[in-house]
């Protein structure tokens, strides 16, 4: 671990913001203190933040639409230091318009920035769901292709607002199905780990840069 990061609390409101879907929630890596743990709860024990100064309002199945539509209101008053966004599984697998896609990422990283925080997304993995499920060869094609086609999204998005995006290459033993839970579509413990343990270099360096 790096330490604590350098910042302030604003408002009494939280040091880092969570955004979502079930991945980004944390299913199936339990905390020991209650609920689930995930990437989230692992990198913010990364950077030295506490589980008081974290909050995840991410929602199982939640699409960007959701997150900016649900969540953001929620959240949209506070002064966090730093917003990470874990989402896109959903629209992959249902299906998304690009443009309107591009227009929530905006929205989200433009109020991100508003509020001065470090903001951070995870790109879209190709899950083992994928070669589990029973699916067409067109169908699989197709999700696969949507896959690509967020993820170009979110690099666009965050190349726009600045923001340091880590490409799947950066992740790669993400694809590793032993970094899965046998559903196919939930990172395991190992997997959420592994993800926490890439995503803190990134924003561990994005923290020293700006005094929170």
């Amino acid at each position: 671990m790096g330490g604590r990061p350098a910042r302030r609390v604003m408002g009494g409101g939280p040091v880092m913001l969570v955004l979502g879907d079930s991945v980004a929630e944390g299913q199936n890596d339990p905390d020991p203190a209650g609920g689930w743990l995930g990437w989230a709860g692992r990198l913010a024990r990364e950077l030295g933040i506490s589980r008081e100064e974290m909050r995840n309002v991410s929602d199982p199945g939640a699409t960007i639409e959701d997150v900016v539509r649900d969540q953001l209101p929620a959240v949209q008053d506070l002064r966090p230091g730093l917003v990470v966004l874990g989402c896109g599984m959903n629209d992959a697998l249902r299906g998304f318009e690009r443009e309107a896609a591009a227009t929530r990422l905006h929205e989200l990283f433009g109020w991100a920035r508003s509020r001065g925080a470090v903001a951070l997304a995870i790109p879209v993995p190709r899950p083992p769901l994928l070669d589990l499920s029973p699916m067409s060869q067109f169908r699989k094609k197709r999700t696969v292709q949507r896959i690509h086609d967020f993820n170009e999204e979110l690099d666009r998005a965050t190349r726009e607002f600045g923001i340091p995006f880590p490409g799947r290459e950066t992740v790669a033993k993400v694809a590793d199905p032993a970094m899965w839970s046998a559903d196919g579509i939930h990172l395991n413990p190992r997997g959420h780990a592994y993800v926490a343990e890439v995503i803190a270099n990134i924003a561990r360096s994005l923290l020293r840069e700006r005094v929170i």
